[in-house]
């Protein structure tokens, strides 16, 4: 033991004795979590040749008629989308267990 080190000992045995103390605390912080996303660009391909379906109740060759028909196109549609998260943090609380709270909340701040 160095000499540096035994002054020390007799210092602390004469003037006082380090203690260390402890206390469980059950500590409690909210946190809301708010969902995001964001659509990058949409990119798609066709797939196959386009299908058109005349309305069969068109009479052919019918003077002023309309004629009514639907295209259909398959397409693969890529959309990118970026999934993220906004937390927000609210107010910390500590409780140790104690039957009146109130006498040993004390806000951060006033210690």
């Amino acid at each position: 033991m160095s000499h540096k080190h035994e002054r020390h000992e007799r210092f602390l045995m004469c003037h006082g004795c380090p203690a260390h103390g402890f206390e469980e605390a059950i500590v409690t912080v909210p946190v809301t979590v708010c969902a995001k996303s964001e659509v990058g660009e949409v990119e798609f391909c066709c797939m196959g040749p386009c299908v058109i379906k005349r309305n069969s109740d068109v009479t052919p060759g019918c003077p002023g008629a309309v004629s009514k028909f639907t295209v259909s196109q398959k397409l693969r549609v890529d959309i990118p989308i970026i999934f993220s998260i906004d937390a927000d943090v609210g107010e910390g609380h500590v409780d140790f267990d104690f039957d009146k709270h109130d006498e040993h909340c004390h806000k951060c701040e006033e210690h």
